[in-house]
């Protein structure tokens, strides 16, 4: 049987029910490769160490006192930081990492995140093709623990799954596609 040309002025829909499972995807959309999203992957954490500069500056810089301990099996003097400086150093840690999160599950519901964005990939949700949510967006990154937790198997996971989903993409119902 012969396929039969659209009637003119036919627009197909943008999102279309697919065989994985009774998923929809977007079929406009590729998903992302390995490369790009270890690249953005890699970015998002160096931009995660610019808030933790505060902690580092106050570990370093903070009052330290002299205490003996012991090295190598030897005793010695050793110049450590206070219990203010280490509290400090905490805080500002804490801090930093609070305000990193809420940042990039912003900008992650907003569209992509600093890395994202140099890699032209973006997150959407796997059922819709739509942008997820900040809530969404910190159910994801949360997710990345369980990715790592064995051996990071969990991103390895994107090199055999058919739409390249890791399994914090799988948790968070999500597929990371080209923007």
């Amino acid at each position: 049987m012969g396929s039969v040309p659209p009637p003119p002025g036919y627009q197909p829909a943008a999102i279309y029910p697919a065989a994985y499972g009774g998923q929809t995807y977007d079929r406009q959309r590729q998903y992302a490769g390995f490369g790009a999203r270890l690249g953005g992957f890699i970015i998002d954490g160096l931009v995660s160490l610019v808030f933790e500069i505060p902690a580092i500056v106050a570990f370093a810089a903070g009052p330290r006192e002299v205490r003996r301990c012991t090295v190598n099996g030897e005793p010695r003097l050793c110049n450590v930081p206070t219990g203010s400086t280490i509290a400090l150093g905490v805080l500002l840690a804490v801090i930093g990492g609070i305000a990193f999160l809420v940042i990039f599950c912003r900008k992650i519901s907003r569209s992509q995140s600093w890395g994202m964005k140099a890699t032209g990939i973006t997150v959407v949700g796997a059922d819709s093709g739509q942008p997820i949510s900040a809530g969404r967006a910190f159910g994801w990154y949360v997710a990345h623990v369980l990715s790592q937790f064995f051996c990071y198997i969990g991103y390895l996971w994107m090199l055999w799954d058919k739409r390249n989903q890791t399994w914090h993409d799988k948790i968070a119902g999500t597929v990371v596609v080209k923007a």
